[in-house]
């Protein structure tokens, strides 16, 4: 991804920023090293790719460190994993019988894999403290069947991101961002013909993959196309038609994946971005002569919740990065305990999530680090967008899903065909998944 390739430059001056954040008392119990004498020592297998990546590995055993510190009853064996390799060899591990006990998912990979009955429902092994701290919104996200199987460590929501410059370059008023689809409609009109042609109006994925449908879906909500968190093509024309019409107008670029928009917004050249927290920093260090300084970045950009349609409801898509316990695992418990460090530990807030950009899943960050909120997009994700987290059709065929939806979006934007033939044929395919 190519986000993660360029934020491992990103985020290490921020940790520098973040050096003096104020440090409140960890919710993780602390067990003395003379406590643990006579107690048996168990070791639980941790998969991830935040320890396979250059920019987190060090970090992650820097955490993996402090809690065995705390916990020095409980060893955490460290498997390191490509990102694009977990979902698939956590189930050959689990359909081989040596799954880990813990595992770093993404929101959708997690749920299939909840789908596969390969996890542990996680509402009886967390602590009521921690239950209680953390975002209900982010956490409802891993519900199936009334129970929760995955646990939030790390918020990613897709955000509204203008450039207030260039609004006030096109004579819009940059301390009002488009807040529903017609006034977005209107600003983009404006702007294309009194903006350099190089500038590009708005951030939009339409490749044929997960991502592109996950982009896409706060703007199919906001269009009423999104029924019973299933695409309803009968609902869609609006959207299509719409899409389309972006496309020929030259709002936006054809096949462009979410990460090749954050180079033109470097710069200057993207009006309107739907992106996550990351893309402060990618943008900030873009430049690696010459970093943007928070300040600089402040003044050109800003984020908000997505504009609203008819509905007027805000909706955002989680990239959140979250943790699942293995049903096979031996030591559930440990594990669990484990999750609630790296989600809420002020160590783990501190030293991985906020300097890397994530907003915390915990509601008691804000008060624990209140200088690190005065952060104008971080105060926006956490208070405003993470909120309007909606899931997508997360299941065990996902992914074929998406691919179903995704060609019918690129068959309407690079052909002529009438736009309800595309979506007739759309509903003909998604009939096959329940």
């Amino acid at each position: 991804m190519f986000f993660k390739k360029v934020i491992s430059l990103t985020m290490i001056c921020a940790l520098l920023i973040l050096g003096t954040a104020a440090c409140g008392k960890s919710d993780t119990t602390t067990v003395d090293q003379s406590d643990a004498k006579g107690q048996e020592q168990i070791t639980i297998t941790f998969v991830n790719w935040a320890s396979a990546e250059e920019a987190t590995k060090q970090l992650t055993l820097d955490m993996i460190s402090e809690f065995e510190k705390q916990n020095p009853t409980i060893k955490v064996k460290n498997v390191p994993m490509p990102f694009s390799d977990v979902l698939n060899q956590l189930t050959i591990m689990n359909n081989a019988g040596n799954a880990p006990d813990i595992a770093q998912i993404t929101n959708g990979d997690g749920m299939s894999l909840a789908y596969m009955g390969a996890l542990e429902p996680t509402d009886n092994l967390l602590s009521e403290g921690f239950n209680a701290d953390l975002n209900k919104t982010v956490y409802d996200l891993g519900l199936k069947d009334n129970q929760h199987y995955t646990i939030p460590w790390a918020g990613q929501p897709m955000g509204f991101w203008y450039n207030k410059k260039l609004m006030q370059d096109a004579g819009l008023d940059p301390n009002n961002p488009p807040q529903t689809l017609d006034e977005l409609n209107k600003a983009m009109d404006i702007a294309k013909q009194k903006l350099p042609n190089s500038v590009v109006m708005l951030q939009i994925d339409t490749t044929i993959r997960t991502m592109g449908l996950e982009q896409e879906w706060p703007l199919m909500n906001a269009f009423g196309a999104i029924s019973e968190n299933r695409i309803q093509p009968s609902q869609m024309e609006p959207y299509a038609e719409w899409l389309r019409d972006l496309l020929k107008k030259g709002y936006t670029l054809p096949g462009k994946k979410l990460g090749e928009f954050r180079a033109l917004a470097a710069q200057n050249n993207l009006l309107f971005g739907i992106d996550q927290p990351c893309f402060k920093g990618i943008v900030q260090t873009y430049d690696k002569s010459n970093k943007m300084s928070d300040e600089e970045f402040n003044e050109m950009w800003a984020v908000t919740t997505m504009p609203v349609g008819a509905d007027n409801l805000s909706y955002s898509v989680p990239g959140d990065h979250n943790l699942v316990i293995l049903k096979s695992s031996e030591h559930k418990e440990a594990a669990a305990k484990f999750a609630e460090f790296l989600a809420g530990d002020d160590y783990s807030l501190k030293n991985y999530v906020i300097p890397f950009g994530y907003v915390p899943v915990v509601q008691s960050a804000g008060e624990r680090f209140p200088d690190s909120f005065k952060d104008p997009s971080l105060k926006a994700f956490s208070e405003k967008i993470l909120q309007t987290e909606v899931r997508p059709p997360w299941g065990p065929d996902y992914s074929k899903y998406a691919t179903d939806v995704m060609t019918s979006m690129q068959e309407i934007i690079t052909t002529s065909k009438p736009v309800p033939d595309i979506l007739n044929s759309l509903q003909t395919k998604l009939q096959n998944y329940k």
